[in-house]
């Protein structure tokens, strides 16, 4: 799994380097960075996700996703043609406020596994 973790990750990295010249950059860069932060945590250091600081932002940044999901997903998706989506600016921030949410939800099975917990780094003597 650390594998498919750092591959999404860089995935989540290249969507936000792509919103460099976005008019509203800051907030889909964040968009993509909070995913991307999660998954590199998920990746190299997934113990921190079995604490109860990193349950609560894991919880609190999947809630957060969702509700931008709910807010951007189009509401009329079954009346855009197939050849026309990439055109309307609502869809694409849609689509990629789901892709941020799907990928973030991939790291929720870590907070609740039992083996995360043996994952602390041993301390060096």
């Amino acid at each position: 799994m650390t594998i498919i973790y750092a591959l999404l990750m860089l995935v989540m990295l290249v969507f936000a380097g792509l919103q460099y010249n976005d008019p509203d950059n800051f907030l889909w860069i964040s968009v993509y960075v909070v995913p991307a932060i999660a998954l590199a945590l998920a990746a190299f250091a997934p113990h921190y996700f079995a604490t109860i600081v990193g349950r609560i932002l894991l919880f609190v940044t999947v809630i957060g996703l969702a509700l931008g999901v709910y807010a951007l997903w189009p509401s009329q998706l079954s009346s855009f043609a197939v050849a026309e989506w990439w055109e309307n600016e609502r869809v694409k921030e849609g689509f990629g406020m789901a892709i941020a949410y799907l990928f973030t939800c991939l790291t929720i099975p870590l907070a609740f596994r039992r083996s995360v917990r043996r994952l602390k780094p041993r301390r060096q003597e």
